[in-house]
């Protein structure tokens, strides 16, 4: 018994549970009534004045922390990514609050902001965040989606969520690649305890279609209150791109460029990812690039240009 009692309040134990409950159809209704004991006793903080919304597997986890070790923004001092506007919606914007801390009385650049990957990719989230906090700011970060894609199956796998190999993998999700312009199919999204898990876990290359995700901020947002940076930018020139975003977010950058704690989450390089699986990604993802040039505007963009390094289409 005084083994099992650590086993059972344990993060994998608890986060097992709640992964159960919430990707389990039959079960889903449960949600409403579970406890979320980290939160009891905790009053609601200041909401958050930006999101990095994703993308998943392109550096929003790099950059999160980059701005909480470097700049007077705040991130949620319970978890990286809450995860309010896709799966936890059915809670309250007080229970939402109650992840940040109050910054009444801090300084005036003081803000509190959250990083979820999916924010970017669900269909219902721009709308949610137009409701909820309608002047809040978002950053975008972007990869080349061929490679995103293949890193995110690996991820998948190495999590236990993914049993196909990557060509079976692919090949399925490519015939569901329409539905991310379905209207039918996207109202699903509406309903805040939806949770479809081949969307959420195994979209590999629907997460990808970055034109598709940004239009639809940009029909809730003006583009004053976006921002898109590439992944290879970030990684390359994380000091100059954070001190872009700290004046457009309006905090402080203190210059020192740690980087000390930063995890990058990188994926297995033991699951091997064939030529074939590679070439399906690219048929469906090759011109990605050029349609994000044309749904975003210059002054979107962090750094000097948007290159997601695809290679040339055939």
């Amino acid at each position: 018994m005084q083994n099992l009692l650590p086993f059972l309040q344990s993060g994998w134990m608890r986060r097992s549970a709640t992964r159960f409950v919430k990707e389990h159809p039959l079960l889903r209704y449960v949600r409403l009534i579970q406890p979320e004991t980290r939160l009891w006793g905790r009053e609601p903080g200041t909401l958050p004045s930006f999101l990095v919304i994703g993308a998943q597997r392109s550096g929003s986890t790099f950059l999160h922390d980059y701005l909480a070790l470097n700049t007077s923004a705040r991130p949620s001092p319970l978890q990286k990514e809450v995860h309010y506007f896709d799966n936890k919606f059915y809670k309250s914007l007080r229970w939402y609050a109650k992840f940040f801390e109050s910054l009444e009385g801090e300084e005036a650049k003081a803000k509190n902001f959250e990083s979820s990957p999916g924010y970017l990719y669900h269909p219902a989230v721009p709308k949610r965040v137009k409701r909820c906090l309608p002047d809040v700011k978002a950053v975008a970060v972007l990869r080349d989606p061929v490679e995103r894609s293949i890193s995110q199956y690996k991820w998948i796998r190495q999590c236990g969520l993914e049993t196909r190999g990557p060509v079976e993998a692919f090949r399925d999700d490519a015939q569901r690649i329409d539905q991310e312009t379905n209207g039918r199919s996207l109202r699903r999204f509406d309903d805040p305890l939806h949770f479809d898990f081949r969307h959420f876990h195994h979209g590999y290359l629907r997460r990808s279609l970055y034109h598709v995700q940004l239009r639809r901020w940009l029909r809730h947002f003006p583009a004053a209150q976006l921002r898109i940076v590439s992944s290879s930018t970030l990684f390359e020139r994380p000091g100059e791109v954070v001190s872009e975003l700290a004046t457009f977010l309006d905090i402080s950058d203190d210059g020192t460029s740690r980087r000390d704690a930063i995890n990058q989450n990188t994926s297995s390089s033991e699951i091997n990812v064939p030529a074939e699986a590679r070439e399906i990604a690219y048929t469906h993802l090759a011109d990605v690039e050029s349609k994000v040039r044309a749904v975003v505007s210059p002054d979107m963009v962090v750094g000097d240009t948007l290159h997601l390094g695809q290679r040339s289409t055939r």
